[in-house]
């Protein structure tokens, strides 16, 4: 009977000491009460059911490998970047940046340039020119060549500067022709014209116009007073002439060619009082 007790003995103390020795993973973390229930006597059959159990090993905590957390990266290249090259004849004329450098010194920015490539001169043709065209050129170089134009012997002795003051009486329509008439036939004649306000031409013409109703025709009138640089009158020229028409709006049934048959008129009585005054 003592050799069966002191084995049992034994095996108690054993897993007494083991208990103790345990780790924390056996130890249950809950509450266990108060200690009031208690536990069967271990059999035999429990030691025996124990003893063919597989021990269990400690769980062991490892920290998580990185290299399961994170996809292996390649390790950086020190190849050198390869830009794109869509223009073969392209260059940098700063070059390194010791030359952007100096360009920035000097006053200069670094332009990018691209290396035109040199084509061949392409020989043009002789430009024909069209029988019209050739007409055109012809007309042109005739119109930029000085005009001789025969004036009267009158002329000769007709060298002189006038300007001429605003019209009185007639209207816009009327003054239209009658102005570049006069204007025209001055400069044919050897006259300078000066503009309305300049004070240093010789004679001042100024014109004063009416138109008069008699029966079926329309009666144009006009008077010029020939003023010296003062404004002192130094000639009267007056005259009349006569339109078929005598409607409602009299200016409007005197046709151009009569403002310009006055027009000469006009320059052709000032140039023979002038010549008057000069014998």
């Amino acid at each position: 009977m003592r050799k069966l007790t002191t084995p049992i003995v034994a095996l108690g103390l054993a897993i007494a000491l083991a208990a103790c020795n345990s780790t924390e993973m056996l130890t249950p973390q809950v509450d266990v009460g108060g200690g009031t229930f208690r536990s069967p006597p271990v059999t035999q059959s429990d030691l025996d059911a124990m003893s063919t159990q597989t021990a269990m090993a400690p769980v062991q905590r490892e920290p998580v490998s990185q290299t399961t957390a994170y996809s292996p990266q390649p390790a950086p290249s020190n190849t050198p970047t390869a830009y794109a090259t869509g223009d073969a004849t392209y260059t940098d004329p700063a070059g390194t940046f010791e030359g952007q450098a100096s360009r920035l010194a000097a006053g200069s920015e670094p332009v990018q340039n691209t290396i035109e490539s040199r084509q061949a001169p392409v020989e043009q043709a002789p430009i024909q020119h069209t029988p019209v065209q050739q007409a055109a050129a012809a007309a042109e170089e005739i119109q930029s060549q000085p005009t001789v134009a025969a004036l009267p012997k009158a002329s000769a002795a007709a060298s002189g500067t006038i300007r001429f003051l605003p019209i009185i009486g007639a209207p816009v329509q009327a003054v239209t022709p009658l102005s570049k008439q006069l204007g025209a036939d001055a400069r044919a004649r050897g006259l300078t014209i000066k503009g309305s306000a300049d004070a240093s031409s010789e004679h001042i013409l100024k014109g004063y116009f009416s138109a008069l109703k008699d029966g079926d025709k329309t009666t144009v009138v006009y008077v010029w007073d020939v003023l010296d640089g003062s404004g002192n009158r130094l000639h009267r020229i007056q005259g009349q002439d006569q339109v078929p028409g005598g409607g409602t709006d009299l200016w409007s049934g005197v046709p151009d060619t009569t403002m310009q048959g006055i027009a000469t008129k006009t320059i052709d009585a000032y140039l023979e009082w002038r010549q008057s005054q000069a014998g």
